[in-house]
């Protein structure tokens, strides 16, 4: 290879001396122009040197057009071979170069068999000492490939392991009976783990095994489904209950105002009791206060129903689980259904009354807590579980019960007697309303029932206090009240609004006007006001409705009143005492009327003043009693009429009497007594009725000492027998001339006996002449005499002295006889006109 080299460089040297110019010719890139070669054949040149192949063919066209391709040619090839001489100039001037590399490069040829040998060297000892490590990395080759397949079998039995872990828990699930979660696992198994483990074939016998496993977990939720509505079944009662207690805390329904203070005060004095408390070892609390003293306090145990609420005391976790499992399984709306379906007819047998309802109360109340419980359970699963229980669907079934108690209510109170069931039954079912108000239900169609049952217990209650005024008219003793003391004339003046000036000077005894039956029927008024408003308490009626209702019922007990007194006087039985001081307590009760508007306002809270309030009481005074007013004072002119015959029946006259005893006959003596102390009795009645009684009686007893005197059984009348009967008159007069009564006129009296008194002195003075003179005249002496009266009295006279033995016996008489004779022609003249 050295000499072959060597060879070229001697050539290459014998060329460039051949080539003496070669080096300038090589430096330079251009050529000389060939002599034959136009610009047009040069700009060929340099569109085929310069342009890119695509072009060429253009080139070619062009040349080719031009016609002179030879010369072309020619040009070409001497650019051509000046291509060629321009490369060896290069070459020749680049030799050297070339064989300094060849001398470096067998240079580096025997450096690199140096470097080959040591380099074998180095693989053999390379090779001997791998030996082991290939045989420990076959190992590890194969270690790893026994890893690698582990790793697969483990990856393989981590997607199983959770199946079977799943299929455990599912199992144990089962047996705690927590089906919920038994199905839960189910869903992931067949839905998440069984599908990546699919290609086993233990999968395909655990996918048989799940099926009946679900079909027993729908069976059992709803066999504990079923358990569930039996026991709030059950409990209901005792939800119901403790619902209405909570209710009637709340609203302290039941409590009267003291009780309620009292309440609140204790309450306060537990908040406010500080200090430490420890439990003794008898079990009571202990509380230490900040000076070291111990007060034990016994703290009442409570039933466990009074600690638990409505929802303690049923699980409800059964029906939320189904809730849930048979949402999961697809039938959520079939177990809706079904649900509404079984409460429907738990509520058809919860609202129908038992058979022995009307045994007690408490039989009301069960009834109506089974009622209440069964709502509050509805309510709270529609709390949770709207779906389930939605409002249209309580709703409804409320509307069923609501109709339903009205019903029965109805049923069973629409004859009902007694005052206290019916007020008692009041509470229970406005405690029953509240009850259910709290919860939201509407209870509209309740206060209605309510409000209905309040006209029938207020009637109820009318009928009991008009029995009692009834017995108390009967038992009433009708002789006015005597206070011996100061206890006894508090005690009535308390009872019943009275106020006379001066009487609290008065000595004792004091004597009121009236009896003890005004104040007892004063009392009854009132408590008969206070039984209405209980039954209107928390019936939703305004101030005004409940003042114009109490006011209402007020006047129809008040008009009742007045028919039992009414009936009670027309009664024949009862005599002039009574009936004088039935006169007086009837006007003592229509001045109560006034108090009554007060006591009314009072307990209405309605107004401050009678003047400000709309009630009907205002007009009382002068209607309620006038028609038992009346009656009474009918009765008190029958009575003295009646005394007054009883009396005149009691006189035997001598008609036939030749001369007068010079004083009033035994009995119109007495009937002057009875008659003064009768009149005396009327002080306390009103004026104007004691002035209108008095003033019937002397005309009463003037027409019937008038009837007497002209009966027509009587025949005869002697002069003497006239001379007694004028004076009996004349003691009447003197009677009647006294006044007996307050506020009578002078002569007023005396007037009744006018009549009569002209008709005996007409007789009696035989002053015919003046009678018949001034007949028809209104200033006449006599003017208050009738003829047929003088007749009748003229006639008895007459036959009487006829039937004298001497009668007529001489001439003078019998002019006197002629004398009468014509004045008898005259005055039934004057009779006939």
């Amino acid at each position: 290879m050295i000499k072959k080299l060597d060879m070229d460089g001697s050539s290459a040297t014998s060329v460039s001396k051949e080539t003496g110019t070669g080096s300038s010719d090589t430096a330079s890139t251009s050529y000389q122009q060939y002599p034959e070669m136009t610009a047009e054949q040069e700009f060929f040149l340099y569109e085929l040197e310069t342009t890119d192949s695509g072009s060429v063919g253009l080139v070619l066209r062009a040349i080719y057009d031009c016609g002179d391709v030879h010369k072309f040619a020619r040009a070409l090839e001497h650019r051509i071979h000046h291509y060629d001489k321009s490369i060896q100039r290069i070459c020749s001037y680049h030799y050297q170069g070339y064989v300094d590399a060849m001398k470096q490069l067998l240079q580096l040829k025997t450096r690199s068999l140096e470097i080959k040998d040591e380099v074998n060297a180095v693989d053999y000892n390379i090779q001997e000492s791998s030996k082991e490590l290939r045989k420990r990395g076959a190992e590890i080759v194969r270690y790893r490939k026994l890893q690698r397949n582990a790793n697969t079998a483990i990856d393989h039995i981590s997607l199983c392991l959770p199946v079977l872990e799943n299929y455990a828990k599912l199992n144990e699930h089962m047996q705690q009976k927590k089906f919920y979660q038994a199905l839960k696992i189910l869903e992931e198994l067949e839905h998440t783990y069984l599908v990546h483990v699919d290609n086993y074939r233990f999968t395909q016998a655990l996918k048989k095994s799940l099926v009946p496993i679900r079909e027993q977990i729908k069976e059992k939720s709803f066999s504990e489904f079923t358990d569930f509505l039996e026991d709030i079944r059950k409990v209901s009662g005792r939800i119901g209950q403790h619902a209405s207690k909570c209710t009637a805390e709340q609203h302290s329904f039941g409590m009267t105002e003291a009780e309620r203070v009292k309440r609140l005060q204790e309450e306060a004095k537990k908040n406010a009791v500080n200090g430490d408390v420890v439990l003794s070892s008898d079990g009571s609390v202990i509380k230490k206060n900040g000076k070291g003293h111990r007060k034990t306090m016994q703290m009442p145990l409570l039933e466990e129903d009074e600690l638990l609420s409505a929802q303690d005391l049923i699980d409800f976790t059964p029906i939320h689980r189904c809730c849930q499992i048979f949402n999961v399984i697809g039938e959520k709306e079939t177990f809706e259904a079904y649900y509404r379906k079984q409460r429907k007819e738990q509520a058809v047998v919860v609202i129908r009354p038992p058979d022995k309802l009307q045994e007690s109360i408490h039989s009301y109340v069960k009834y109506l807590d089974e009622i209440i419980g069964f709502f509050v359970v509805e309510d709270h699963i529609m709390q949770t579980e709207s779906s389930l229980v939605t409002a249209a669907y309580k709703d409804q079934l409320w509307e069923m019960a609501l109709q339903q108690v009205t019903t029965t209510m109805n049923a069973h109170f629409g004859g009902c007697l007694d005052v206290e069931m019916m007020l008692k039954m009041k509470k229970v079912i406005l405690l029953f309303a509240m009850t259910m108000k709290s919860y939201g239900f509407g209870i509209g169609s309740l206060y209605t029932l309510l409000q209905n049952f309040r006209d029938q217990y207020n009637e109820i209650l009318m009928r009991e206090y008009c029995a009692q005024f009834e017995r108390d008219l009967e038992s009433d003793n009708y002789t006015p009240i005597t206070a011996k003391d100061e206890e006894a004339f508090k005690a009535v003046v308390t009872q019943f609004p009275f106020y006379r000036r001066g009487m609290d000077q008065e000595p004792y005894p004091r004597m009121f006007p009236f009896s003890k039956f005004v104040p007892a029927v004063y009392s009854q008024a009132k408590n008969y006001l206070v039984g209405c408003l209980k039954f209107m308490e928390h019936l939703q009626l305004s101030p005004t409705e409940i003042d114009d209702t109490v006011r209402r019922y007020a006047n129809v007990l008040l008009a009742r009143w007045s028919g039992s007194l009414k009936s009670f006087v027309a009664n024949k039985k009862r005599t002039l005492i009574q009936l004088i001081q039935i006169t007086i307590n009837i006007g003592y009760l229509e001045k109560t009327c006034d108090s009554l508007e007060h006591y009314i306002s009072k307990l209405t809270n309605a107004s401050n003043g009678p003047g400000t309030t709309a009630g009907h009481l205002v007009t009382l005074k002068d209607q309620v009693f006038r028609d038992a007013r009346s009656e009474v004072e009918q009765q008190i002119d029958c009575a003295l009429h009646d005394k007054v015959d009883a009396f005149l029946d009691l006189a035997n006259y001598d008609w036939e009497l030749t001369g007068s005893s010079g004083r009033a006959s035994d009995y119109v003596t007495d009937l002057i007594k009875f008659l003064e102390t009768t009149f005396v009795s009327f002080s306390n009645l009103p004026s104007l009725l004691a002035r209108h009684v008095c003033m019937q009686t002397c005309k009463y007893l003037a027409n019937r000492l008038t009837e007497l005197l002209l009966n027509a059984d009587l025949k005869t009348v002697s002069t003497g027998a006239l001379d007694q009967f004028d004076l009996d008159v004349i003691q009447c007069e003197l009677f009647a001339s006294q006044c007996p009564v307050a506020g009578l006129e002078d002569g007023t009296l005396v007037m009744t006996f006018a009549s009569l008194r002209q008709l005996l002195d007409l007789v009696m003075k035989a002053d015919w002449s003046t009678y018949l003179a001034d007949y028809g005249k209104e200033e006449s002496k006599y003017s208050r005499v009738k003829a047929s009266h003088a007749i009748v009295l003229l006639e008895k006279l007459i036959e009487f002295e006829r039937k004298s033995s001497s009668f007529f016996a001489k001439g003078r008489e019998k002019d006197r006889k002629r004398l009468l004779d014509t004045i008898l022609r005259q005055l039934r003249g004057l009779a006939n006109q």
